[in-house]
Order: C-alpha cells, then sequence, then structure tokens
C-alpha cells in the first residue's frame, strides 16, 4: 500500500531541487555594474583631504552617487564600479583603497550609530518598565483608598500612560534598528566591490586626430594660391 507514495514525490523532490539550484546559480552569476563618466579622475577624490600624510578620501557628491546606483541594485550577487575617465591616469591606483577606506568608515560609523541606538533603547526600556509599574501600582492603590473608586478618566489615564512609557523603547528595539542595520551592510559591500578605471586616450587621439585633419583640410585650398603666386 505505500510503495507508490516514495516513488511519486521523488520526481517532486528532485524537481525542487533542480529549481533551488537554479536559482543559486542565477543569483550567485548575477551581477550589477555601475558606469561613472568624468573629465578627470580627481574629481573622484576628496579636495580637501590631505593625501600627502593620508590615504586619499573619496568625494561625498560621488559616494551619494555610486550608493545611490547600487542601492537600486541590492538582489546582485556582485557589485562592479567602471570608472570612465579621459585625465588623471596617475590617481588611477588610488581610487580603490580610497573607495574602500571611505565606506569601511561609514560602515563602522554606522555601527556605532546602531550600538548606541540599542543601549539607548534598553535603557527606555527600563524607563519605561519603571513607570509602567508605577502607574499600575498607583492604580491598583488608588482604587482601593478612593471610596466610589477611581473616576473612569483617571483609570483610563493611568492605563494610557504606563502602555505609551513602553510604546517607543518596544518599538527602538523591535523595528528602530532595521534602519542602520540595512545601511551598515550597504557600506559593507560597497566597501568590497572591485573598482575599474578606464583611460579613454584613444577616444580622445582620435578626435584631435580628426580635428586636425580637418583643419588641414580645410586649409589646404587656401595654400595653393599662395604657392601660385610666388611661382
Amino acid at each position: 500500500m505505500g510503495g507508490p507514495f516514495p516513488s511519486a514525490r521523488q520526481p517532486k523532490v528532485c524537481a525542487l531541487s533542480a529549481l533551488n539550484k537554479h536559482h543559486s546559480a542565477v543569483h550567485a552569476a548575477s551581477a550589477a555594474t555601475v558606469n561613472v563618466r568624468v573629465r578627470n579622475l580627481a574629481q573622484m577624490f576628496n579636495s580637501l583631504d590631505a593625501s600627502p600624510f593620508w590615504d586619499r578620501d573619496l568625494d561625498v557628491h560621488a559616494a551619494d552617487f555610486i550608493e545611490e546606483e547600487f542601492r537600486e541594485n541590492r538582489a546582485a550577487a556582485q557589485w562592479h564600479l567602471h570608472v570612465h575617465a579621459s585625465e588623471g591616469e596617475d590617481l588611477a591606483a588610488d581610487l580603490q583603497p580610497a573607495l574602500e577606506h571611505y565606506y569601511t568608515r561609514m560602515a563602522h560609523s554606522t555601527a556605532l550609530r546602531l550600538r548606541e541606538q540599542l543601549r539607548l533603547g534598553e535603557l527606555a526600556l527600563l524607563g519605561g518598565l519603571a513607570i509602567f509599574l508605577l502607574s499600575m501600582s498607583a492604580r491598583g492603590i488608588l482604587t482601593h483608598v478612593v471610596a466610589h473608586g477611581l473616576s473612569r478618566l483617571l483609570d483610563e489615564g493611568l492605563i494610557i500612560l504606563a502602555w505609551l512609557a513602553l510604546w517607543r523603547p518596544v518599538e527602538t528595539l523591535v523595528y528602530g534598528w532595521v534602519p542602520l542595520y540595512r545601511q551598515r551592510r550597504m557600506y559593507q559591500r560597497l566597501a568590497a566591490i572591485k573598482v575599474m578605471v578606464r583611460m579613454e586616450h584613444a577616444h580622445s587621439d582620435a578626435v584631435n586626430v580628426a580635428a586636425r585633419r580637418q583643419d588641414a583640410g580645410a586649409a589646404g585650398p587656401l595654400a595653393a594660391p599662395d604657392a601660385s603666386r610666388r611661382a
């Protein structure tokens, strides 16, 4: 009686396993590439950074653009940054360390903010519990002391005060840490991306050659009459 069931489930198990492997392979192979085009690579660095004394730092506006672009591709397993420039080739080797330094520092700063927020949430929870216990104790004491019992307004007011004292700390500890955690994770991923710098000298040289040829062609007919007059 039980014989057909394993054989009936076997194809489904194999199909689900193959489907999971396919999704894993697609996710692993997915990649997001952001292209940044600047005239000079110096635009990617903070102009106020004291580069002779410390690692070069990423420009804030460039960092904001990179972060915004990759935020739309969170699901991609791999991130790549391609920077196209026509000048500043000597700065190409500094861009990868600058990006890692900037986003590592931002991730560390966000982790400190997250830790501080959780610590304040725990302290607020202790204070909220104290207010909750005091409110409920006062409600119980006043109920026995007052001859005709507490008025409905005072009774409900103490209950609302007790629960409001717990609402914000609980919200902070349960939900408030999520944005900072996601931001830290974002910075950690940005610090790990690989940067590829592509200098576009060939394109600019071709444009210059074409421009010189065009100028030479335009000047050619004007040079002939001068030669004939000299002859």
